[in-house]
């Protein structure tokens, strides 16, 4: 998303935030009980987005917004779907062919990555201060 105008910048990453969230809580969130980790690793995911070469994080983005619409094409936005439903439509997009395949993998493994960066960074403050 770098070259983008700043306004734009912003109203796209507002766009992803709540898929992005709930991607982060269905992927490791549930499985570690960190839901004090979704929002900070929300933030680092789309930080991470937003840094890639244009037309990475253009296509990252761009195929995060084609999900969440084909989500809705489906039942409703991803992040309020039923959790059964959520994890069907995700089940979808790991066996399809190509760079749509290859996003869910990008989630599988960045949201891992983003959450425990975060976990990491509060065990470090925390041993700092006290």
């Amino acid at each position: 998303m770098n070259g983008l105008p700043p306004p734009l910048r912003h109203a796209i990453k507002e766009r992803l935030r709540p898929t992005v969230a709930q991607l982060v809580r269905d992927l490791v969130a549930d499985e570690l009980h960190g839901e004090a980790h979704v929002a900070p690793a929300t933030e680092v995911l789309l930080h991470r987005i937003g840094g890639m070469a244009p037309h990475l994080g253009a296509g990252m983005a761009g195929l995060t917004l084609a999900f969440d619409a084909w989500c809705r094409a489906r039942g409703g936005p991803y992040a309020t779907l039923p959790a059964d439903a959520r994890l069907a439509r995700l089940e979808e997009w790991r066996h399809l062919p190509g760079p749509l395949g290859g996003w869910s993998q990008f989630y599988e493994k960045m949201s891992v990555f983003a959450w425990w960066s975060v976990a990491e960074e509060e065990e470090a403050h925390a041993h700092a201060a006290g």
